[in-house]
């Protein structure tokens, strides 16, 4: 498997493309409570009605998405070929990582249902 210019295995290729979208998907689930908690505390303190606080953190998340530039990911990706991430990380080490994620958002949706 070809990716990014590197020769990876079938397995590691896998193992990258799953890693990168667990990654995304808790950046996406952690924004939702990021996003809440902040404006929870506009709209208790009753400095902006509901529905321009939740409007006003919209425009600001996409702004902040629109403009950043990416420097310290891609300072860790330059330190960090795929090649070597995937020859660095036993298998022990993943699957705990997994575990852990895995109960820390099985515990996150718990909380959430009380």
């Amino acid at each position: 498997m070809e990716l990014f210019g590197e020769h990876l295995a079938l397995g590691t290729g896998i193992f990258l493309i799953l890693a990168l979208l667990m990654a995304l998907c808790f950046e996406f689930v952690n924004g939702f409570h990021d996003t809440a908690n902040a404006v929870a505390t506009v709209i208790y303190t009753h400095s902006l009605r509901p529905v321009v606080a939740v409007v006003w953190s919209g425009f600001c998340n996409l702004m902040g998405v629109l403009t950043s530039s990416g420097a310290v990911a891609f300072g860790i990706v330059a330190f960090t070929p795929a090649v070597d991430l995937a020859q660095v990380l036993p298998v022990a080490v993943v699957i705990t990582v997994a575990a852990r994620l895995t109960a820390f958002a099985a515990l996150r949706a718990a909380a959430r249902k009380r």
